[in-house]
């Protein structure tokens, strides 16, 4: 996967090439054809920078999310240099047309004006594509790609200066470069996450459900965001506290997630409801997710017996033992970041005599979009039968704080043997992540 997002620069390079070769090759045709050097080599210019602004306006370059599918300016592209071969032709045929102004303004649109715009178009598109890839990453492929392809191109140019080389072969070059930069492109197109779907709340415009889908391999990632934080994200990401708790759901008991970050999808039928204290978390993730109305819990506390209930660490304050115990819950399990869960709720426990138990996980980031950011996260397991499980696939067990009656004040700081994890295959490149 990392292999597609690294290739940019290979499109940004061709497309770099193809039309500094066009406009290099252009500029050849028109600037002695009976005008001034000086007064030519301004026109060519002045049309160059203009259409090269024009196609950067029309492809969206001044937008935060432009689309980065290229593919009617790859099109314009290749029709743009073969209008200029076809004219090259004509051109040397005719004898420059005896320098006639009208020839010579279709000339500067044939070989100069169309390529250039077009070739904006699709850097425009690729700097769209690099900036969803990564925010460390938008000018540098791109950029420094299509530089180098340019100096490459004109470096050619001038070895070639004087030599009997035909317009039209280096406008068929250019071509063969802009098709293959096409083709690379829909092959990374191909292997990137790409945004598909969105749904956002018109009272709170940061806050939106986002799906990323990926071709090769097909996948799909749903997030709901909020000012670049994910607030809620499914699947699971590898090392995420969810994924260790989804392990240790064999019995078929109802599930009360509490906190919209904390749902994952149980897939085998199961009830489960989810409580959200935000409404507009909760708005976006039901009309995102496509939640029910039955769904969604009126209260932090089951409406039976038997339920389990998970929630993230900031939902914890919601928690209420007692009600839960009264209740007849089954388990609560709660996971975030290290430190996220406060100890007046994990000393109530203790107190209750309910059984404790403690896991980490420690895995990389994953590339995006969206992204994930290194995660090292804590998993709790509040038991009111007294017995958490021992191990949980993916995490490893961590000590109780000394002093508890559940915990071992000898314990290691770390466990010796992690617990074993099923194999898996390696996460999709649209993986969730959060922005740095």
């Amino acid at each position: 996967m990392m292999q597609a997002r690294n290739t940019l620069w290979i499109p940004s390079l061709l497309v770099g090439a193809s039309t500094a070769t066009a406009l290099a090759t252009g500029a050849g045709l028109l600037l002695y054809g009976g005008e001034g050097l000086i007064r030519a080599g301004l026109a060519l210019l002045g049309v160059n920078m203009a259409s090269i602004a024009v196609g950067l306006r029309g492809a969206g370059i001044r937008e935060s999310e432009a689309d980065p599918h290229a593919g009617r300016w790859w099109l314009g592209l290749l029709l743009a240099l073969m209008g200029g071969a076809g004219f090259a032709v004509f051109w040397e045929a005719m004898n420059s047309f005896a320098a006639a102004r009208l020839a010579q303004g279709v000339g500067l649109g044939l070989t100069s004006a169309l390529p250039a715009y077009f070739a904006a178009g699709v850097w425009a598109r690729l700097r769209a594509l690099e900036a969803l890839l990564g925010p460390g990453r938008r000018w540098r492929q791109a950029t420094f790609g299509t530089a180098a392809g340019a100096a490459a191109a004109a470096g050619l140019a001038v070895t070639f200066l004087g030599r009997p080389v035909w317009a039209v072969t280096a406008f068929l070059l250019a071509m063969v470069l802009a098709s293959a930069g096409a083709r690379l492109h829909v092959w990374i197109l191909d292997r990137v996450p790409r945004l598909e779907r969105s749904v956002s709340d018109p009272e709170r415009p940061a806050l939106r459900f986002e799906e990323w889908r990926t071709v090769v391999p097909d996948s799909r990632t749903r997030a709901v965001r909020e000012h670049g934080a994910t607030r809620v994200l499914d699947p699971s990401p590898p090392g995420d506290w969810r994924e260790g708790v989804a392990t240790t759901l064999h019995d078929g008991r109802p599930i009360l997630f509490l906190g919209a970050g904390s749902w994952f999808d149980p897939a085998d039928g199961r009830r489960w409801q989810v409580y959200e204290a935000d409404e507009g978390v909760l708005k976006v993730a039901a009309a995102g997710f496509g939640w029910e109305d039955e769904a969604l819990a009126a209260s932090p506390v089951p409406d039976g017996e038997g339920w389990v209930v998970v929630a993230e660490a900031v939902a914890a304050p919601s928690i209420r033992l007692e009600a839960l115990r009264e209740a007849g819950a089954r388990r609560v399990w709660i996971g975030g970041a290290p430190g996220g869960v406060g100890e007046p709720l994990l000393a109530e426990a203790d107190e209750a005599g309910l059984g404790l138990g403690r896991y980490r996980s420690a895995v990389a980031g994953v590339a995006g979009p969206p992204h994930v950011a290194p995660r090292a996260d804590e998993l709790w397991c509040l038991d009111f039968g007294g017995e958490p499980p021992e191990s949980v696939m993916g995490m490893v067990v961590a000590p109780l704080p000394a002093g508890w009656t559940a915990g071992d004040p000898e314990a290691p700081e770390e466990p010796a043997v992690p617990a074993v994890r099923e194999a898996s295959p390696a996460p999709p490149e649209n993986a969730g992540r959060e922005e740095p």
